[in-house]
């Protein structure tokens, strides 16, 4: 700014010299003795020179007053910036500086020229400073440095300085930003990041406990579920004959209920097992995992009429493990439900869903009402108005495998118009 106005000035300073040796000349010509045709020749001379001195003139303040509103312009972008804006030199000293770089260091203007930036440090961020501004003119590229300022209040009032040395290599341009609330929410983060990290160790310490619990309970229900259903198996070979029909329906009942509660601890294993199995991500052949399911369930009925549809060759990604759970206990959801029917039809099918190969199994059984197709994948949570027998174990098994591999596992039914169980995976 002050180069155009020095530039402006000579230009000026110019043309009033020019002006002056020429209307000399031509004051020295009109003292000679010259006609009157001379005399009018020159006179209509100096007042067009008297014109372009006046619209030179003009221009000139027109000059003037644009840097003048330049220089306004610039002057309130500089004080009024969110940022603070001050000029330092090798030894810190503060030349110039913004009214937010006041507000900040909560000192008059006119009062922090000529003082030291360090000055309003801590002791603590003296070495830290010195070294930055080191660098700045070391460098000569853009360094940043963040330092405390000195305060009695806590938290201490933290900013964020970016500086670059000037063509000179004399003083640097310096950006200060306030990042108090920004190193508070830091803080505060790496509280809650701590504290998570440590509720994740207690939890897993919990889950492994569980774990070790449920193996326990596993191995304790087991042995004397098995002994009560040999008993039965014993009482019913030797006394059968000596017992009337109602006590043989009573061992039958006794030997059920072990039956289905050896079942359910074993469910319950599987379950809590879920989370914890380590994935081994393969390629996995589903349409042959499903006939194999098929194959299981026949030989547990073998006098029902039931015809399995596959799509051949599915073939996805995943934990082979978990991925048989997830057909063992969607088909067997389906056999179950269509148990009442003549003839079942099973279909395990793959389609395209918004770009992703989604799988599907579907039957003919009743179906259900879709206002209770969020409660099938809650665990322990049952369709009210059906018959079947479970536990409302296996469809939360189911989410939470498909969970696992980064997919989603949703229902669609009518009643009486059968049931279809959707999944994706990753």
């Amino acid at each position: 700014m002050k180069s155009d106005q020095n530039s402006q000035s000579g230009e000026a300073a110019e043309l009033r010299h020019k002006a002056e040796a020429r209307l000399q000349g031509d004051m020295e010509a009109l003292q000679k003795p010259r006609n009157e045709i001379e005399t009018q020749r020159l006179l209509h001379e100096l007042q067009i020179h008297q014109i372009e001195l006046e619209m030179q003139n003009t221009e000139l303040r027109q000059a003037r007053d644009e840097s003048e509103k330049a220089l306004e312009m610039y002057s309130d972008l500089y004080d009024f910036a969110p940022v603070g804006y001050m000029t330092l030199d090798r030894e810190g000293l503060i030349s110039a500086a913004n009214l937010t770089v006041a507000t900040l260091l909560g000192v008059e203007r006119s009062r922090l020229i000529g003082r030291r930036f360090r000055s309003f440090l801590g002791n603590d961020a003296f070495p830290g400073f010195i070294s930055f501004i080191n660098r700045v003119f070391a460098n000569r590229t853009k360094e940043t440095c963040e330092v405390a300022l000195l305060s009695d209040e806590s938290p201490r009032q933290v900013v964020r300085i970016e500086a670059v040395a000037t063509v000179s290599g004399e003083e640097c341009r310096a950006a200060v930003i306030d990042i108090s609330v920004r190193r508070q929410l830091e803080e505060a983060l790496q509280i809650l990041h701590n504290d998570l990290i440590a509720r994740a160790v207690d939890l897993e310490a919990v889950n492994i406990d569980l774990e070790a619990f449920n193996y326990s309970v596993s191995h304790d229900l087991h042995g004397p579920l098995t002994v009560i259903a040999g008993y039965c198996d014993v009482m019913e070979e030797l006394y059968g004959n000596k017992l009337d029909e109602q006590c043989r329906g009573f061992i039958r009942n006794i030997h059920k209920a072990t039956m289905r509660m050896n079942h359910l601890v074993d469910t319950l294993l599987d379950f809590s097992r879920v989370k914890r199995i380590e994935m081994r991500l393969e390629k996995v052949d589903l349409t042959k995992m499903a006939e194999e399911v098929s194959i299981g369930l026949k030989m547990t009925e073998p006098e029902r009429r039931v015809r399995f549809r596959f799509t051949r060759g599915i073939i996805a990604s995943g934990d082979s493990r978990l991925l048989r759970l997830v057909l063992d206990n969607l088909m067997d959801n389906a056999w179950k439900y269509c148990r009442k029917l003549k003839e079942t039809v099973i279909e395990f099918c793959v389609k395209e869903i918004d770009g992703k190969p989604t799988y599907f199994i579907r039957d003919n059984g009743p179906g259900f009402d879709m206002k209770h197709a969020g409660e099938v994948f809650i665990p322990f949570q049952r369709l009210a108005e059906t018959e079947v027998a479970g536990h409302g174990i296996g469809l939360a098994t189911v989410d939470r495998i498909v969970r696992r591999h980064g997919g989603r596992v949703w229902a669609e039914s009518k009643p009486g118009e059968g049931a279809t169980f959707y999944f994706t995976l990753s």
